[in-house]
């Protein structure tokens, strides 16, 4: 009987993996750290860095694209093969088993064929099917468990809308992640690459604002990669109506944040209201930098960019997607990414979204994971793997060494065959 395929969505800031049966994947940070000492940490062993300051990264992906696969070959082996880490979890040998992994959507071809040869040659798996995420996404059924957010405020149940069909016929895919943000039509469950929209905003461009702001208004937090990130995560989230209400609002909001001394808190802490730190305490009192960051989303020239925020993104995406499926679209968008993690962001993505489309229509935006949407792909890959698409997608390596590196770019994986 096959093995079940081994399932790992390849994210920019993190990897999450582990078989297609498992209910919740593994996740590894995908990066190499150094300290201000010299040492070096891969993948979770930055989680035991102490000393946090002046931390240098390195990451496999530039510019939404993997570049380094000597780095993300080692960042693999730490996954597959590191079972005190992993709860048991051990590869032992990939030779003779199934891989389902995903890339970044419009990868460049000769970047796409240095995969096939890492997968196929090194690790010598004995087939794989990679495809982006929006390509997975519309794998992932709607259940009682989904989030949705209408755009005129009326609820409804998160039921799945096609029931004779493995896949969503039609939808809109956002994926926020910590490079870019990808806007994707899915027309019959393959992505509409005509219409793929990219934004140029993502995690680490806030993490980079958020820097500045601080160093500017408070402490120089330039070089202090894992504090500001820390801080991004526990504190920012975005206006649920407009900045100019959180604005007013934004002694109400304020929040004081505790600066690591290294000796009781290695990362900081929001501060309690209730129990306020003692004197000695360094703290830094954020007000209109929660909401005024993420904010870029929408507003990308608060950050002094000329291009067009989300809602321009997805208009001019959905402007080349044939007319008739174009409230088809916005009716059914399925969010994924670490950035939907954002308190108020897909509330406030439906409401700005709804205000930009004839009266008729009805923006409608779906969470299928609504507390961790960064692990909404790796679930919807793991329910492509049940289906019997996926053995007749994938390609074997047989195949690849049959017909070589090329045929498997342009024949099979490359998003040149659907333009």
């Amino acid at each position: 009987m096959e093995s079940e395929p081994l399932v790992v969505d390849n994210g920019s800031y993190e990897v999450k993996f582990g078989y297609s049966t498992t209910s919740q994947p593994f996740r590894a940070l995908n990066a190499l750290a150094r300290d201000k000492f010299g040492a070096t940490y891969l993948s979770n062993q930055i989680n035991q860095i102490k000393d946090i300051s002046s931390v240098s990264f390195k990451r496999p992906h530039e510019y939404g694209q993997l570049t380094s696969w000597e780095l993300q070959s080692c960042v693999w082996d730490y996954c597959f093969f590191n079972p005190n880490e992993f709860d048991g979890f051990d590869l032992k040998d990939s030779k003779g088993q199934h891989l389902i992994a995903s890339e970044t959507c419009m990868t460049l071809p000769e970047l796409s064929k240095n995969m096939d040869q890492v997968v196929f040659e090194e690790y010598e798996f004995d087939s794989l099917l990679k495809a982006p995420i929006s390509g997975f996404m519309p794998f992932s059924k709607h259940t009682e468990n989904t989030k949705v957010i209408s755009g005129k405020g009326d609820s409804e149940s998160g039921t799945s809308t096609s029931e004779t069909k493995d896949y969503e016929p039609f939808q809109m895919v956002i994926d926020s992640g910590f490079n870019c943000t990808w806007v994707v039509p899915i027309i019959k469950g393959v992505p509409f690459y005509k219409a793929v929209k990219k934004l140029d905003l993502g995690g680490r461009f806030i993490n980079g604002l958020l820097k500045e702001t601080l160093s500017f208004r408070h402490y120089n937090v330039m070089d202090e990669t894992i504090l500001v990130n820390n801080i991004k995560e526990k504190c920012l989230f975005m206006s649920p109506v407009s900045y100019f209400d959180s604005f007013a609002k934004k002694d109400q909001t304020a929040v004081e944040y505790v600066l690591p001394d290294f000796q009781t808190t290695f990362l900081g802490y929001v501060a309690d209201r209730k129990n306020p730190p003692s004197k000695d305490a360094q703290t830094v009192t954020l007000r209109d930098e929660l909401f005024s960051v993420p904010e870029t989303f929408f507003h990308p020239e608060i950050a002094q960019l000329l291009k067009p925020g989300i809602i321009e993104t997805i208009l001019e995406s959905l402007s080349l997607v044939p007319e008739p499926l174009r409230p088809l679209m916005v009716s059914n968008i399925l969010c994924t990414g670490g950035n939907f993690n954002l308190p108020h962001f897909p509330e406030r993505l439906a409401t700005e979204l709804q205000r930009q489309l004839p009266t008729d229509w009805s923006a409608k935006i779906y969470l299928p994971q609504p507390k961790s949407c960064e692990l909404a792909g790796w679930c919807s890959m793991s329910a492509f793997a049940s289906t019997d698409l996926y053995k007749a997608a994938r390609v074997s390596r047989q195949e690849y060494y049959e017909h070589g590196v090329e045929w498997t770019t342009k024949n099979r994986f490359g998003y040149q065959n659907w333009i």
